[in-house]
């Protein structure tokens, strides 16, 4: 339950640095996951994830704090922890668990097309542990990324 308390805590303080920056949708075809999340660019900033090809009862909402640390022109790295939560399973069936699983996120993401720089494409490694920390799977996904409010083009020289 600490844990929990702590993920709230940085996504909160991460929403609040972050409330008048950009926010980037991704999505992950193979995976069938929507992303949302604040300004990639900054050093600390939050990704909610959300299931679009599963049974409604089963739906998962990932939520995770990530913190950037390289930062290039058209290119960054990032990691962060977060929880897998059945928020619609919880609300359909009381027994359901809410913390589904937990994982960790290392990744990057890049802007290839310089007249294009809300275009990215993303890629992250993702080990995935259940709940009860006894059986997981690691996840790999590569994404389209697109931020939603023009950045500067990137100036080459």
């Amino acid at each position: 339950m600490k844990f929990l308390y702590l993920l709230s805590g940085l996504l909160l303080t991460s929403a609040f640095q972050s409330l008048c920056a950009q926010v980037v949708v991704g999505y992950y075809p193979f995976n069938s996951v929507l992303t949302v999340s604040s300004n990639p660019r900054h050093r600390i900033w939050g990704e909610a994830r959300f299931q679009t090809n599963s049974i409604f009862s089963s739906l998962n909402t990932e939520l995770a704090p990530m913190v950037t640390f390289v930062r290039k022109p058209q290119h960054l790295f990032y990691a962060g922890v977060g929880a897998n939560l059945g928020i619609v399973g919880k609300l359909v069936d009381s027994k359901t668990r809410l913390v589904q699983g937990y994982f960790l996120s290392v990744g990057t993401r890049v802007t290839p097309l310089v007249k294009v720089p809300q275009l990215g494409i993303s890629f992250e490694l993702t080990p995935y542990s259940r709940q009860d920390f006894k059986t997981g799977n690691f996840r790999s996904w590569l994404g389209v990324t697109w931020q939603l409010r023009k950045s500067e083009p990137v100036v080459t020289e």
